[in-house]
């Protein structure tokens, strides 16, 4: 009898032992929430794990229910370089080490008879994890900057994909993938029940409520489902902390990041029957809100809950460093629609999802009339 993808995964998992768990570089509340989750259960099978996103440099503060700090933003000693030194003709006898201008000597004394060349050889010691695993990300390169540093170990390395976007590409040896879930969370949770509900405890519950909340906008969009609202229930019967991840995601907010929004609803502007929406913010406009680019995430949010026609939302900001000035671009799809393709003129980062891109040399109405226009082609 052939094994279900959540056995093969679990099977990977036992044979395995170092696991890295990697995500989107442009991420998400639920990968986040799903990548913790994951590790926590993991580390119970006694396995040596790493999370790594290449794209979360800053912890986001709405999010302080979640322990960010176990995520790493870069993969570090992926692989060691191993120098063998044959001692059949004589020991090892003084060692000691010193950096030149740009290298690094090494010294060896023999004892008892003298080392050649020919007895000294290198290579590369196998890579630290023998297994990936990626959680709500859509595509391989989605991952940024260490999958593009790190092309072979990603390529050659066994990957189980767990994910609920419909943009999935499938590229793992296994592919957990539910189209019908509301959130990557909600897969989790049916993985870890399915090999051994005793596995959750309070923290793992909430981390996969938490993600599950972000992603169904506090179960406000029509993405939700009776088994996600089951879900949910079962989560919070079982001691996830709901009361804490609803202050955290809704009601610490802060008055400089309302001015902000107040900033871009005004300046809101809509075409093709609601479907297309866009708005532009300052360098200016952070200025006097005492905000930040990273604060424009939860702009999204927003306007996703606010605006369900809504199938494309464009939001361009300006950032200005010492004297010189340039326009960031964030084209974020709520519908089946990619995001790369319909702003490729632009040389875009990112996934179907959501792409961005800079504009130089330019002015933020000129860049607003340009990228608006474009994707308003591409649209019709």
């Amino acid at each position: 009898m052939a094994l279900t993808n959540t056995q093969q995964a679990f099977e990977l998992i036992k044979k395995s032992k170092g696991i890295l768990i990697a995500f989107k570089s442009d991420w998400s509340g639920d990968a986040i929430a799903s990548a913790l989750a994951l590790g926590q259960i993991l580390t119970k099978f006694d396995k040596q794990v790493d999370i790594v996103c290449s794209g979360l440099s800053k912890k986001p503060g709405n999010l302080d229910f979640l322990p960010i700090e176990q995520i790493k933003s870069k993969l570090e000693n992926l692989q060691k370089l191993v120098i063998s030194i044959k001692t059949s003709k004589a020991q090892v006898g003084e060692f000691y080490y010193d950096h030149g201008k740009d290298s690094l000597n090494i010294y060896i004394s023999p004892q008892g008879g003298k080392f050649d060349i020919k007895d000294i050889t290198t290579t590369q010691s196998d890579y630290k994890y023998d297994l990936i695993i990626t959680v709500d990300t859509p595509d391989i390169e989605s991952l940024g900057k260490m999958f593009d540093d790190n092309n072979d170990f990603f390529h050659t390395t066994p990957k189980i994909n767990i994910d609920h976007s419909q943009h999935n590409e499938y590229f793992g040896n296994v592919n957990i993938v539910d189209l019908t879930a509301a959130s990557t969370t909600e897969i989790i949770y049916d993985v870890i029940k399915e090999f051994d509900q005793k596995l959750l405890d309070e923290d793992i519950n909430t981390y996969i409520l938490g993600g599950i909340i972000i992603a169904t906008k506090n179960f406000k969009l029509p993405n939700i489902t009776p088994k996600t609202l089951s879900t949910a229930s079962k989560l919070i019967k079982a001691g996830a902390r709901r009361e804490e991840i609803i202050q955290h995601l809704y009601q610490n907010r802060f008055i400089s990041t309302l001015k902000l929004w107040g900033r871009v609803l005004s300046r809101l502007n809509n075409d093709m029957d609601d479907k297309l929406v866009w708005s532009s913010i300052s360098a200016q406009d952070f200025l006097e809100t005492s905000t930040s680019p990273s604060e424009i995430i939860d702009v999204i949010d927003e306007l996703i809950v606010s605006m369900p026609k809504t199938e494309i939302i464009v939001l361009l900001y300006e950032i200005q460093s010492n004297s010189h000035s340039s326009i960031k671009c964030i084209v974020y799809s709520v519908k089946n629609i990619n995001s790369l393709s319909i702003s490729k003129k632009f040389d875009p980062r990112g996934n179907r999802e959501i792409a961005k891109f800079s504009l130089s040399d330019i002015s933020l109405i000129e860049a607003e009339r340009m990228v608006v226009g474009e994707i308003k082609e591409k649209l019709s």
